[in-house]
């Protein structure tokens, strides 16, 4: 019996023929994806391999062969289209994505802020770590915030694509939707966000909520754009900090500057996410009288700008309520709307910069999404009446437990020797919630959402 492992090793992509390893011996076949499954169901290969990522067969198809076998056929370096754009320290970047912002014709304040709230709650913690003092300095952890703001966005495109997918009534079930819902543990940090993304984008085609995903996906599966290079190399930058691959020496003052130049030009070509706004809805009431017509009082938290500030000394967060733990504080607005009603205890997107406009305008159809069970305001299932919105992103289910993981938006990333950072926060939720009776509720809703895209 030949128990030998059924890893193919993707070596190199041409234009017309790909080079794999196969138990020790390179065999060459035609570029193309039927060409690469017909090998794999030949000799029952379950597996790819590409530097130091393992791809199922199951994930792969038309929407993520061309950037998968674009990572062999080129290296990861920094774009060479880039280097003559090198940005350092200072604000330059800020004002880099300052302008194309207003390329889109969207109203920027004279703050910095006003910038970084426009790529959503997820991102723009990231971004404005990396404007603080600590985040400014020469170091591992300034990069850390730099990874962290390509993979939060990375990330939540992929939400907005895996949200809008859960709206089709026939819906398509690629393999790798199963395993993003099946994540377990820190399986998250390193999921290929990129392929999930890529692929439910072409399940999707033009039908997902943010039209300008799809051609942002195009130009990311065109191994000669600058954005495929520039993803290439934020992804194994991020992966090398990870594996603690990457020293606090001379060397890392080129990497920082690389790393923020790649992450200016991916940042610019997602700028288009500012013509949207994000709200958390935690509750809505019914008011009507006999006579009267109906009317949903939307209990609603706009989520963008700051609740907490940054203690310039140390980067970390701090309260910017004295006292706030001894008072009654509510970050939450009410609107009625008539007739009308959003999704309630839910993350919602809206198509427009202001919420309050957006959500009287929903009763024209598909001018808003909910984000949620992927994205969560976690405060609205807390026992507190009052509460600050707390965004927390899905991370997995554990099925021998039966219980779903999140995290918090703002967790900071675990590199090299670090074993723990005690700010981070997690929320693990199942059937039976002892210590926060509401995420029951929770529990069903994820069993009713998630069922169909489960195998």
């Amino acid at each position: 019996m030949d128990d030998r492992p059924r890893n193919v090793i993707l070596l190199e992509s041409t234009d017309d023929k790909i080079l794999i390893n196969y138990h020790g011996i390179n065999v060459s076949i035609e570029r193309n994806f039927e060409a690469l499954l017909d090998f794999f169901l030949k000799d029952s290969t379950q597996s790819i391999q590409t530097a130091d990522t393992i791809f199922n067969i199951g994930h792969i198809n038309h929407a993520n062969f061309n950037y998968l076998m674009g990572m062999a056929g080129k290296n990861k370096s920094f774009p060479n289209q880039l280097s003559d754009s090198l940005l350092g320290e200072g604000n330059l970047w800020i004002q880099n994505l300052r302008q194309e912002l207003l390329k889109r014709h969207l109203s920027i304040r004279n703050d910095n802020y006003s910038v970084f709230q426009n790529y959503g709650w997820l991102v723009e913690t990231f971004l404005f770590k990396m404007s603080t003092p600590i985040g400014q300095e020469r170091s591992l952890r300034r990069l850390s915030f730099m990874v962290e703001a390509y993979q939060a966005s990375l990330r939540y495109l992929a939400y907005i694509q895996m949200a809008s997918l859960l709206m089709l009534t026939d819906k398509p079930k690629p393999g790798i939707v199963n395993e993003f819902i099946h994540m377990q543990g820190d399986q998250y940090l390193r999921f290929d966000y990129t392929s999930l993304l890529l692929i439910v984008t072409e399940a999707l085609g033009k039908k997902g909520f943010i039209e300008e995903i799809f051609d942002f996906t195009r130009e990311l599966q065109n191994t000669e754009s600058i954005l495929f290079s520039s993803a290439l190399f934020l992804d194994a930058k991020r992966q090398e900090l990870l594996a603690n691959k990457i020293s606090q020496d001379d060397s890392l003052e080129i990497v920082l500057d690389e790393y923020l130049t790649a992450l200016v030009h991916w940042l610019r070509r997602v700028s288009f996410l500012g013509k949207y706004s994000l709200a958390s809805v935690k509750e809505i009431t019914l008011k009507f009288g006999l006579g009267t017509p109906e009317n949903y009082i939307h209990l609603y938290g706009e989520l963008h700008g700051f609740y907490e500030e940054i203690d310039p000394k140390e980067g970390e967060s701090v309260q910017n309520h004295s006292n706030r733990d001894n008072e009654i504080q509510d970050d939450y607005n009410r609107m009625a709307l008539n007739g009308f009603y959003t999704f309630n205890k839910s993350v919602l997107l809206f198509k427009g910069t202001d919420v309050p406009t957006a959500m009287d305008q929903i009763k024209n159809g598909g001018s808003f999404l909910s984000l949620s069970p992927f994205l969560i305001d976690q405060s609205v299932y807390a026992e507190k009446l009052t509460q600050t919105p707390e965004i927390y992103y899905y991370t997995g289910y554990d099925k021998t437990k039966s219980q779903y993981s999140y995290s918090q938006y703002k967790n900071e990333l675990v590199f090299g020797e670090s074993k723990k950072i005690i700010s981070n926060k997690h929320l693990s939720v199942s059937g039976q919630n002892i210590k926060q009776p509401p995420l029951d509720e929770l529990y069903e809703q994820l069993e009713i959402i998630l069922s169909p895209l489960k195998a």
